[in-house]
């Protein structure tokens, strides 16, 4: 058996930090990850949008914004997986993604499609430094459910049969969390119903927890409220199971709700224990996927517009867009009230690139939701996976924040990259096999850091069909096939319109970044040779 192996370039920094003591823990920031869906480069106002985002600007305004942040796939499925273990999507043998609850675990020791053994998430992570820890939206992160006959489900197709008394497991709370709020496949997918905990929620607190508050239904709009209309997709041929009153346009609304009641909880809580434990919320909107059902007002009462959402920008998507905004500005508010915004380290980023133009409706025509870069989300081009990421921490000043208001960073990086930012942020020592791919950004963030913190990235298209290595500048696409197809040198054309793979004076360039290419990711996921893992670079102080 080989044995894996790690490159380093220069020392990792994090990796032989003592454990955090227990007397130390009362210093930890508290965690914020605010993970949009489907938001473009474009989409977000300090990167160019139309589209009102006031929220998401002043975070930028009061933090740092990074110009060159990838997410590691260009499709959600893959990317989940490794935004919350910090491992590239190969990794877990499934470099497609666990997509629908049909799919087993992403992260379970045992299951049949691991390649690389049990993967820890950021919510095992901080636990281990004590901190308390919540996750609530959209999952895509697989696990297992069950028939009325117990037996479990594996077929897609089959799930509108999934006995919703027996719940999910295998899942967030098997991983890390101590509270979750699940929606197992987001709002595009059965079951279009909230499991608390694992365990089914339905709407109506009324409503008898099992198959008999669930309905049946196909694609189609439906008015299940007053406060906007619910839309069912995916479920044209075979009907959806569905919480009789689920709708699509309070989802993000339910979701913002249970956040800040988490909050309460957890301060409550810490107040009984007679401590004072950090928490980490990771929170995964549902917007801006579609379908674009915003609600009519975002407090839950038509009848007093207070915080009107439909409407108000003139298109569905940016309505949903603009309700993104007010969600993180929920939280935000939140943590304000309470006195624990200067102590909470915010992440808002997107779990890929941007819509397609043939989903989309945005009220003001000049909205371009990926600014220069070349296609869109499921795309291995530039489009597909570039994406907004900003990270916020301390009071807004200059004197009073770890991280600098108003700063912009060009540094490439990958939106997994928080994980091992965790990891050093609560000084852990860092397993060899665990956020493989993940460096820390707190280098970037207190601005210590001299050079790159990755020699080279590597990134897939939605499903691991085309891949690409970038390096400095240069970006080559390598196809499921494993031959280089294309070169772009982004430092002169940030719209890759010029490929530059057929002159020769890149001929060894080619060579060398498709060897490399290959060396770390074996494209057709079979085989791998080593070593597999990515060198972190921490340039010396």
């Amino acid at each position: 058996m080989k044995r894996r192996v790690r490159l380093a370039v220069l020392c990792f920094v994090f990796l032989s930090v003592a454990p955090l003591r227990a007397d130390d823990r009362r210093t930890l920031p508290n965690v914020v990850f605010f993970l949009a869906d489907d938001a473009g480069y474009g989409d977000v106002g300090v990167y160019g949008g139309v589209v009102p985002t006031p929220n998401i600007d002043r975070l930028a305004r009061d933090g740092m914004r990074f110009t060159d942040a990838h997410s590691p796939a260009a499709l959600c499925a893959p990317s989940r997986f490794s935004l919350l273990t910090g491992s590239n999507p190969y990794r877990n043998g499934r470099p497609g993604g666990s997509w629908d609850i049909n799919f087993s675990s992403g992260f379970s020791t045992g299951a049949e499609h691991l390649v690389e053994g049990r993967h820890l998430t950021a919510g095992e992570i901080l636990q281990r430094a004590g901190y308390r820890t919540a996750f609530l939206g959209k999952g895509h992160l697989g696990g297992s459910v069950y028939d009325a006959s117990g037996k479990v489900i594996r077929e897609k197709d089959a799930l509108n049969t999934m006995d919703f008394a027996r719940g999910i497991r295998d899942s967030l709370n098997e991983h890390g969390f101590d509270y979750s709020l699940l929606l197992a496949s987001g709002i595009q997918h059965e079951p279009y119903a909230f499991f608390e905990n694992g365990r089914y929620l339905p709407v109506d607190p009324e409503s008898p927890p099992d198959n008999r508050s669930t309905v049946l239904r196909t694609d189609g709009r439906y008015r299940i409220t007053n406060n906007g209309t619910s839309e069912i997709v995916e479920a044209a041929k075979i009907p959806a199971r569905c919480d009789i009153n689920y709708d699509s346009s309070q989802v993000g609304r339910i979701l913002t709700e249970k956040g800040v009641q988490f909050i309460d909880d957890h301060l409550a809580l810490n107040k009984r224990e007679g401590r004072d434990r950090p928490f980490l919320m990771y929170f995964a909107s549902q917007a801006i996927h579609v379908p674009h059902t915003p609600p009519i007002d975002f407090d839950g009462d038509p009848e007093v517009l207070d915080r009107p959402v439909e409407g108000v920008t003139g298109g569905r998507t940016s309505d949903v867009l603009y309700e993104l905004d007010m969600q993180l500005g929920a939280l935000v508010a939140k943590l304000r009230d309470e006195g624990l915004l200067e102590n909470t380290i915010i992440f808002f980023t997107s779990d890929n690139g941007a819509l397609w133009p043939n989903v989309v409706q945005y009220g003001d025509p000049r909205h371009d939701n990926n600014g220069p870069f070349r296609d869109y989300k499921a795309s291995v081009y530039e489009g597909g996976h570039r994406v907004p990421l900003i990270v916020r921490w301390g009071d807004g000043t200059p004197g009073g924040s770890k991280v600098a208001p108003g700063s912009v960073s060009d540094h490439l990086v990958v939106n997994h990259d928080w994980v091992a930012t965790m990891y050093e942020l609560t000084g852990q020592e860092m397993a060899a096999d665990q956020a493989m791919d993940s460096a820390s950004l707190l280098p970037v963030l207190t601005g210590k850091q001299k050079g790159p913190i990755h020699e080279f990235v590597i990134y897939q298209a939605g499903f691991a069909y085309d891949g690409a290595i970038r390096e400095g500048s240069m970006v080559l696409v390598v196809d499921r096939k494993n031959e280089a197809t294309e070169l772009y040198d982004l430092a002169t054309d940030i719209g890759q319109e010029r490929n530059l793979i057929a002159d020769s004076k890149y001929a060894g360039e080619v060579a060398r970044l498709r060897a490399k290419f290959l060396r770390y990711n074996d494209h057709d996921n079979t085989t791998f040779d080593e070593p597999r893992t990515t060198p972190r670079v921490v340039a010396a102080e």
